[in-house]
């Protein structure tokens, strides 16, 4: 269940008040939240990983969206986050991200009816313009998106390095003492364990922070799938097939020329010899 800690702001949003509505409540469920009223709009998402290994949208979280109309033609929109916990000024800026993400993807939704090229009407489902054949604009994903996952990873790994930067002094502060001052040999055993466990459970958290952050600065790529067997065995019959064509004239006329030039052949001329003679 959600915390006691609370972060509201506010965005303006194209469109009036029910279709925006309609559009952020389909919108939030590709976020992970399972939405729950639409006056105001209320969704809640649950707790996505474990506390040590998650970042603030892995959290528990309710998102509240109070709807305003300024215009026929723009909705003003508060976005109240009610989540467990928040640690950091990123962390809020990562929430703030999100929701950009969200009305990016929502007006986005809303034009991907008009083919971006043409300007035609399509269906909603449809992958290419039915006029034009471009592909639809859906298949371009806003960039909001990229920026709420590289600013939610940054603000997660810089809890993680603060977190074992902190355990690692501690731990030095409170073991060194101990092991130069204690004579006893016990005392000098705890200082030892404590010193290796802190530090061990410092690098743990270094280690957490600096892999999050690789992930976050360096991305999966994007495979592209490889052509399966039907295809390839289609496109060597078409190679096939173009390579038992004659090769194509360079230009048009140049096949032509040949069918309008006369065959010239050698002329005989027949000689009377008998009036000769």
């Amino acid at each position: 269940m959600a915390g006691g800690f609370e972060h509201h702001f506010r965005r303006t949003i194209p469109g009036d008040v029910e279709s925006v509505r309609r559009r952020l409540s389909d919108v939030l469920e590709s976020f992970g939240y399972i939405v729950i009223g639409d006056t105001p709009i209320q969704a809640k998402r649950p707790r996505q990983m474990s506390i040590w290994k998650a970042m603030v949208l892995d959290y528990d979280t309710t998102l509240t969206i109070a709807l305003k109309p300024i215009s026929s033609a723009s909705t003003l929109a508060t976005f109240d986050y009610d989540i467990e916990q928040l640690f950091t000024k990123g962390e809020m800026q990562a929430l703030e991200r999100e929701a950009e993400a969200i009305i990016a993807l929502a007006t986005k939704a809303s034009a991907e009816i008009f083919c971006p090229a043409c300007g035609v009407e399509n269906s909603g489902n449809a992958r290419f313009c039915r006029a034009c054949g471009k592909p639809a604009a859906r298949n371009q994903l806003p960039t909001e998106l990229e920026v709420m996952r590289l600013t939610a990873n940054a603000s997660g790994s810089q809890i993680e390095l603060t977190l074992g930067l902190i355990i690692s002094f501690l731990t030095l502060l409170i073991a060194t003492p101990i092991l130069l001052f204690v004579g006893a040999t016990k005392g000098v055993v705890f200082g030892w364990i404590l010193l290796v466990l802190g530090e061990l459970l410092g690098a743990f958290f270094l280690i957490l922070g600096m892999r999050r952050l690789h992930r976050s600065l360096n991305p999966p790529n994007t495979q592209h799938p490889e052509p399966s067997s039907e295809q390839t065995k289609a496109l060597s019959m078409q190679e096939r097939a173009a390579a038992a064509l004659p090769p194509q004239p360079v230009s048009i006329v140049e096949g032509t020329t040949e069918l309008m030039t006369p065959q010239q052949t050698p002329l005989t001329v027949a000689r009377d010899t008998d009036s000769m003679d």
